[in-house]
């Protein structure tokens, strides 16, 4: 198994096969704790439109594959059925289609993420190492980050912090905290469609606004963004790190003929925390599960040994 490390001490965070761990250690109390990552625990949310995507994915990369053969071999010989599969199948690959799609998708939100990070920390007057070099897509999306922060008068207040909860066990880290123009956040907001009443009211009692926010690279805000949201908050109050007013997702494009970014105003904690811990709870016990198959497994294999050493002896 896989296992990927970073270290920010007293603070680990691990990468398994089975998802990902923070290890945290008490300053005071100097115990030593492992916590299962937020995005980890919302892993158990079901996300149907991937089937019909990865699908649609593979589909056309077998017919591209296929038609990129059958153009190469027009005019010789013609190849066994059998022949012809394996040739296909080869030039297809292990990883599939979809999986590589992912993966690229993954890269270009990493790199907005990375960019954004540093431009705050730069900001802030904070140790930062060298320039991170966008390729056009990430720079697309960087650019709407920036012109959403002009838009709001953003001023970045905890960047990439790891945040975690006792009392709940789960960790995780967090893309921002910062205070913001409640004016300008509304107009933001209004230009985008309707704004929801509570909100649009409240935010114009204000002038500024804190906020928990996170930055999305994709076609949509889904309804996870916003449990992940939530958790951090609690997290954040729970370390003692003061209360947000709430949480905004903010997404980012990816590509050029998306127009530019889409916020989204989390629901508030209190209404959508329990669906969280209710995600926390199906993943304990889907872990649970995982470990008893691994023992039931083991102990099967071990009986099966014996019997073996046993029946020699006969």
């Amino acid at each position: 198994m896989l296992t990927t490390t970073v270290s920010h001490a007293p603070i680990t965070r691990t990468d398994t096969a089975r998802g990902r761990y923070y290890t945290i250690l008490d300053r005071v109390t100097g115990e030593s704790v492992r916590y299962p990552s937020v995005t980890s625990i919302l892993g158990v949310i079901n996300k149907p439109a991937l089937v019909p995507w990865a699908a649609k994915e593979e589909r056309l990369a077998v017919s591209e594959t296929a038609a990129d053969l059958y153009a190469d071999l027009h005019g010789s010989t013609q190849l066994p059925r059998s022949m012809f599969l394996t040739t296909l199948e080869h030039r297809l690959g292990k990883t599939k289609a979809h999986v590589k799609q992912l993966a690229k998708a993954a890269e270009i939100g990493s790199a907005v993420h990375a960019k954004i990070e540093w431009t705050l920390k730069r900001a802030l007057g904070q140790r930062i190492g060298a320039e991170p070099v966008l390729t056009e897509a990430a720079l697309w999306g960087f650019m709407a980050w920036e012109d959403w922060a002009k838009a709001i008068a953003l001023q970045p207040q905890a960047i990439e912090q790891t945040v975690y909860s006792r009392t709940h066990a789960y960790a995780g880290t967090m893309d921002l905290s910062a205070t913001l123009d409640a004016g300008a956040l509304l107009g933001v907001l209004e230009r985008q469609g309707a704004v929801d009443a509570s909100v649009g009211d409240w935010l114009r009692t204000r002038a500024t606004v804190t906020a928990l926010i996170d930055f999305k690279t994709g076609k949509a805000v889904y309804p996870e963004a916003h449990l992940q949201s939530v958790a951090y908050q609690r997290a954040l109050a729970e370390m003692g790190h003061g209360r947000v007013d709430g949480g905004l997702i903010v997404r980012l494009p990816k590509v050029t003929t998306d127009p530019g970014f889409e916020v989204a105003v989390v629901p508030p904690a209190r209404e959508v925390f329990p669906t969280f811990l209710a995600c926390r709870q199906l993943w304990a016990w889907q872990q649970a599960q995982a470990d008893g198959t691994a023992a039931r497994t083991r102990s099967t294999v071990q009986s099966v040994t014996a019997f073996a050493s046993s029946s020699r002896n006969l």
